[in-house]
């Protein structure tokens, strides 16, 4: 069978059962245009590499999850667009960087664009409003490793818990987020 000449819906089905050739068509067609992408926004090529190769990894690992109309790419690249916007942000947040004055300043950027700023502040506001909703120490556990980004041993240590504590609180706390965001949770990983 010539993967090449179908379209992604018909790959994605063969991708579902677990068939690695079809997943390696659909890497081939858009690897070149998402590391490309990438590479505009962020200026830094293993960065790039690096968020495409996740962004696949995510796609081959969440595949039953991911349902493919027509083209995969809608899926693709708004993922990579998310990956890119939460990137600078925590850049800036760290000082290594200047944050945009705002992410529509952001080059190549168009209405759609724009409108997926807004859904992506949209999703994060909600995912804020449900940590803030979180038990106190459900809640204290995953910011110290999601916004402060300490290693497990470090919020065991600061918070005098056990690491296996740690890491059953911050397993609940992303239970609890995929659960309350159901339809919004295959782009969870690129918004935490």
């Amino acid at each position: 069978m010539d993967r090449n000449i179908l379209n992604d819906a018909a790959l994605w089905q063969q991708v579902k059962r677990g068939d690695t050739a079809s997943f390696s068509c659909l890497f081939e067609r858009y690897w070149e245009e998402m590391f490309s992408m990438a590479y505009r926004r962020l200026a830094d090529e293993a960065t790039a590499k690096d968020f495409v190769q996740n962004i696949f990894i995510h796609a081959w690992e969440n595949r039953q999850q991911i349902t493919v109309e027509d083209k995969l790419s809608p899926y693709l690249f708004t993922a990579l667009k998310y990956s890119v916007i939460r990137h600078i942000y925590r850049e800036a947040k760290q000082g290594t960087t200047d944050l945009p004055l705002s992410v529509y300043s952001l080059p190549d950027e168009t209405e759609q664009r724009k409108q997926d700023h807004y859904e992506f502040d949209t999703l994060k506001e909600k995912v804020q409003w449900e940590i803030a909703a979180m038990p106190d120490k459900m809640r204290e556990v995953f910011i110290l490793s999601y916004e402060k980004e300490l290693s497990v041993r470090e919020i065991a240590l600061r918070l005098s818990l056990s690491e296996q504590t740690v890491k059953n609180q911050v397993h609940n706390a992303l239970k609890r987020l995929r659960l309350r965001l159901q339809s919004q949770s295959v782009y969870l990983p690129f918004i935490l």
